[in-house]
C-alpha cells in the first residue's frame, strides 16, 4: 500500500505540466503588464529632466496624470471584465486583456504630444484591469489545491519580472524602441494562450458537463477526473450566470463581508505607497543624494522583487498565506521607517555621502518585503475566498478598488509630498502598513493546501 500511494504522488507530481503550461503563457501578458508599469520610473524621470534629450517634455502636473491614468484605465478594464467573463468565459477575457496592451505600446511608439501619452497609459490600464480581473479567478479554478497558492504568486512575480525590465532596459531604449520591445511578450501571448483550454468551471456553469471534463483532464492528464468532477459541479451547484442576480447575491451582509476582508489586505497595499514609490522610484533615489546611480539602482531594486516573488512561489502553499502577510507588513513598515529616517537625516544636514546606503537597503527591504506577502498573496485570496456564484462580483469589486486606490496612491503621491515634505510621507505610510499585522491575524482565514470547496465550508464554520 505505501509503494502505490508513493506512486500516485509521482504521477501528480508529473502531471502538474500542464497547469505549468497554462501559468507561464499567462505570464507573457502580466510581463506585458509589468512593463507598463516600469515604463513609469526611467520615462518619467527622463521627460521631466531638463537636461535629457527626449522628443517631449512634461510639467510636474502632465507627469502626475501620466503616472496614474493607468489606474483609471485599470478601473474601466475591471468594469469591462465583470460584465464578460460569465458569458464569453475567462479565457477569452484574458485574450481580449492583450488587446487594450498591445494598443497602448503602439500609442506609445507614435507619441508626439502628451494626448499620445495618456491615451498610451490609459490603455495599458484597461489591459492590465481585464487581465487581472480573471487572472487569479482561472488559475485558481485550474490549478491543484497543492500548488494554487504558487501558481498565482508565480504570475504577480512575472509582473515583478516586468517591472524589472522596463526599470533596467528604460534608461538605454527611446520610448520607441521600448514599445516595439514590450509588444513582443504580447503578442506572443495572444497567439500561445488561444490554445490552451477553457476553465472546466466555466463549462460547468453553462451545463456542458462534456466539456468541462475534457478541459479537466487536459489539465490534469488523468483518464479518470470523476471525482474532482463531483466537487466542482457541487462548488458551481445553483450557481447563477445572470449577473444581476449575482450582484444580489453578492450585496447580502456575509458576502459583502467577505469581499471588504480582502479589499482590506489590498488597502495595506497602497497604503504603503507601493504605486507611488514604484513610479518614483528613480526621481526618489536622486532627491536622497546617493552617490551611485539612480537608474543603476532602481535594476537593482527590480530584481530583488523576483527574487521575494520566487520565495513567495516556492514557499506559499507551505508556509501559508497569513505567514508571509505578517511578515510582509512587518518588513514593508520598517523599511518605509528608514526611507523617512534618511530624509530627516538629510534635513538635518548629515553628509549624504555618509548616508548613501540607508535609502538603497530601505528601498530594497521596501521591494523584498512587499513582493513576498502583500504584492503577491491578495491575489490568490481573491481566487480562493468566494462562492461559485459571486467570485464574479468579488473580483469587480477588489479589481474596481484596487484601481481607484492606485489611481488615489500614485495621485496623491506628489500633493502630499509638496504639503508635508519626505520624511512624514514615509513614516505615515510606515504607520499605516504596520496595522496590517494585526489585520491579517484576526481576519484573514489560512486557506493553503484546500480545495476551493474545502476553503467554504471551512468559512462556513
Amino acid at each position: 500500500m505505501p509503494d502505490e500511494s508513493l506512486k500516485k504522488d509521482v504521477v501528480k507530481k508529473i502531471t502538474i505540466w500542464p497547469q505549468l503550461l497554462a501559468t507561464g503563457t499567462l505570464s507573457l501578458a502580466v510581463i506585458g503588464s509589468g512593463l507598463a508599469n516600469g515604463w513609469a520610473s526611467p520615462y518619467l524621470a527622463q521627460l521631466t529632466s531638463t537636461e535629457a534629450n527626449v522628443p517631449l517634455r512634461l510639467t510636474d502636473t502632465e507627469a502626475s496624470w501620466v503616472a496614474s491614468l493607468l489606474n483609471l484605465g485599470r478601473l474601466a478594464g475591471a468594469l469591462l471584465s465583470a460584465l464578460c467573463q460569465e458569458y464569453i468565459g475567462r479565457k477569452k477575457v484574458l485574450l481580449l486583456g492583450g488587446v487594450p496592451l498591445a494598443a497602448s505600446w503602439v500609442f506609445s511608439i507614435c507619441a508626439t504630444s502628451v494626448m499620445w501619452l495618456y491615451t498610451s497609459r490609459f490603455c495599458s490600464g484597461i489591459g492590465s484591469g481585464m487581465i487581472w480581473s480573471a487572472l487569479s479567478l482561472y488559475l485558481s479554478e485550474i490549478a491543484n489545491p497543492k500548488i494554487r497558492g504558487s501558481l498565482i504568486s508565480m504570475n504577480v512575480n512575472a509582473s515583478s519580472f516586468g517591472l524589472f525590465l522596463g526599470n533596467s532596459i528604460g534608461p538605454y531604449l527611446s520610448m520607441e524602441m521600448f514599445g516595439y520591445v514590450s509588444l513582443v511578450p504580447n503578442i506572443l501571448f495572444i497567439i500561445l494562450f488561444s490554445l490552451i483550454p477553457e476553465s472546466p468551471y466555466h463549462y460547468l456553469l453553462h451545463g456542458d458537463i462534456d466539456k468541462a471534463e475534457e478541459s479537466l483532464k487536459w489539465f490534469r492528464r488523468e483518464a479518470d477526473v470523476k471525482a474532482e468532477m463531483r466537487d466542482l459541479q457541487e462548488f458551481v451547484d445553483g450557481a447563477e450566470t445572470n449577473i444581476f442576480i449575482k450582484f444580489k447575491e453578492f450585496l447580502i451582509p456575509k458576502n459583502l463581508k467577505k469581499a471588504l476582508v480582502v479589499v482590506g489586505v489590498y488597502v495595506f497595499s497602497y497604503l504603503s505607497g507601493y504605486s507611488a514609490l514604484t513610479s518614483y522610484a528613480e526621481i526618489i533615489l536622486t532627491k536622497s543624494e546617493i552617490t551611485v546611480r539612480p537608474s543603476l539602482v532602481v535594476m537593482i531594486l527590480g530584481f530583488s522583487t523576483i527574487i521575494a516573488g520566487l520565495s513567495a512561489t516556492l514557499l506559499v502553499d507551505k508556509l501559508g498565506r497569513r505567514c508571509f502577510l505578517i511578515m510582509s507588513g512587518i518588513g514593508t513598515s520598517l523599511s518605509l521607517a528608514l526611507l523617512g529616517l534618511h530624509f530627516h537625516l538629510l534635513s538635518l544636514e548629515f553628509d549624504p555621502a555618509t548616508l548613501t546606503w540607508l535609502p538603497i537597503v530601505a528601498l530594497l527591504t521596501f521591494n523584498l518585503s512587499m513582493s513576498s506577502g502583500l504584492q503577491p498573496i491578495p491575489s490568490t485570496l481573491l481566487g480562493e475566498m468566494f462562492t461559485a456564484n459571486i467570485k464574479n462580483m468579488a473580483s469587480l469589486c477588489v479589481s474596481s478598488s484596487n484601481a481607484v486606490l492606485s489611481f488615489v496612491s500614485a495621485k496623491t503621491y506628489q500633493p502630499y509630498l509638496d504639503l508635508v515634505g519626505d520624511k512624514f510621507v514615509y513614516w505615515s505610510y510606515s504607520i499605516c502598513v504596520l496595522f496590517s499585522v494585526p489585520y491579517v491575524y484576526f481576519l484573514i482565514p489560512e486557506t493553503a493546501g484546500k480545495s476551493l470547496l474545502e476553503i467554504q465550508r471551512a468559512i462556513k464554520k
